[in-house]
């Protein structure tokens, strides 16, 4: 059995997961990173294309990550015969803000507060999201008074948020099928270029994350956060059957949680070092070899069929 997956995003810890389960490993990667994932012994077979849309003919199992729909699109997605690791009708529900709102409201997940430009007040900071698989890199903060001019340019639908001075937390789960179980796996914290005016007056600036550190979470928090994803699980499984696998729930926290928003597959944070994963398993292990040890164990038990769609 091949494990395959686009060369990006979290797809370095999911060919490692893969190969301490035992699994053969497959990447697409572009030319101009080629090199580097060529270098790696990890990679059984590494295929350099420039249309990565050729993943979708793959016959092993593949595992979507939050490149997937940006490179491929969410109908090719959707429509290709490929086999997936997890739900992949699940995918588009963090990428479109009636999706989100749906699914949390249906959860009973509290969320951050949406403002209107009318609304906004000049020396106010609100936070600024663009809809789309690529949002992230576009989001941005800003004082109330700069938003209607830097709103000019942007074509995309956004959503101006409250920003909340607090904690901004990513919590990442695994339910699993096979063992009817969720699995709170860690929590991490987003280095993002914002982050600057930490050590300077502040200005506007992207809110490009370029790296993401683990945070080991006071414990009496966990049981709130691990409520909350069974909830979530619970909701997804009525608006978008079956749950399989791996979700996070991102949160700004200020004595209360806020949610402002989710990843509907590997979360790019779990690339951190997390050791919660031995609570359910006696060793850590990546969100990867999760997946990996899932994939497995349908295998055994003849019910990979659950697990992929």
């Amino acid at each position: 059995m091949i494990i395959s997956t686009i060369a990006s995003h979290s797809s370095l810890q999911i060919i490692l997961g893969a190969k301490r389960e035992g699994f053969k490993t497959r990447l697409y990667a572009s030319p101009k990173r080629g090199k580097f994932y060529a270098s790696l012994p990890a990679v059984d077979e590494l295929i350099v294309v420039d249309d990565m849309k050729k993943i979708l003919s793959d016959e092993g199992i593949i595992i979507p990550h939050g490149s997937f729909v940006a490179y491929l699109g969410l109908d090719a997605i959707e429509k290709s015969e490929a086999r997936f690791f997890g739900n992949k009708r699940f995918l588009k529900w963090e990428t479109k803000f009636e999706l989100v709102d749906k699914a949390l409201e249906k959860a009973g997940i509290p969320q951050v507060e949406s403002v209107d430009l009318s609304e906004v007040r000049d020396d106010k900071l609100y936070f600024v999201r663009i809809e789309g698989p690529k949002g992230g890199s576009s989001h941005f903060i800003a004082y109330g008074g700069e938003l209607e001019e830097k709103l000019k340019p942007i074509e995309e639908k956004y959503r101006i948020e409250r920003f909340i001075d607090g904690a901004y937390i990513y919590v990442h789960f695994f339910y699993s099928p096979i063992l009817n179980r969720l699995e709170l796996f860690g929590v991490d914290e987003r280095l993002v270029i914002a982050d600057s005016n930490k050590r300077r007056p502040f200005k506007a600036l992207p809110y490009t994350i370029v790296g993401n550190k683990a945070v080991a979470l006071r414990e009496s928090l966990l049981p709130r956060l691990y409520d909350y994803g069974l909830a979530f699980v619970e909701a997804m499984g009525k608006l978008e059957p079956p749950f399989i696998g791996p979700f996070a729930l991102h949160f700004a926290y200020d004595g209360d949680f806020h949610c402002i928003g989710f990843a509907s597959r590997i979360d790019g944070g779990s690339n951190a070092k997390h050791w919660y994963s031995a609570l359910y398993w006696g060793e850590e292990m990546l969100m990867g070899e999760r997946i990996a040890r899932e994939i497995k164990l349908a295998l055994q038990e003849e019910r990979l069929e659950e697990v992929v769609t």
